[in-house]
């Protein structure tokens, strides 16, 4: 869930034997809270990438002013999965297919899907 990544703002994951990276970021209005989308609460977006790049897999947090940065180098990385400053600058992290559907959509038809909390 959005509210579970906005937490931590970077989430390290394995899913059906794939390391995965999601990025969380805010900046996005909501669609459904308001009259006019740009009323809307911010729900934020997210990235979803493989954590290697080059070989090396890479791990990945969110700073104290909100960046998302790799631990390895300390490069910066946007949203989009592209190293915007640091050593790695202009490195592209390689994307992951995903959806960010409504949970009654998604469940109606995978009901057995592992939903991911903070801290677990």
């Amino acid at each position: 869930p959005y509210a579970e990544l906005e937490k931590v703002g970077v989430v390290q994951e394995q899913v059906g034997g794939q390391d995965i990276v999601v990025f969380w970021q805010a900046g996005v209005a909501s669609a459904l809270d308001a009259a006019r989308i740009d009323e809307g609460r911010d729900v934020g977006a997210t990235g979803v990438f493989d954590p290697t790049l080059d070989g090396r897999r890479l791990t990945f947090e969110q700073a104290p002013d909100g960046a998302l940065v790799d631990r390895e180098t300390g490069s910066t990385w946007a949203i989009t999965g592209i190293a915007t400053d640091g050593p790695l600058a202009g490195e592209r992290l390689e994307p992951v297919g995903h959806g960010d559907h409504f949970w009654f959509a998604w469940a109606a038809f995978e009901p057995e899907t592992r939903i991911w909390i903070a801290g677990d």
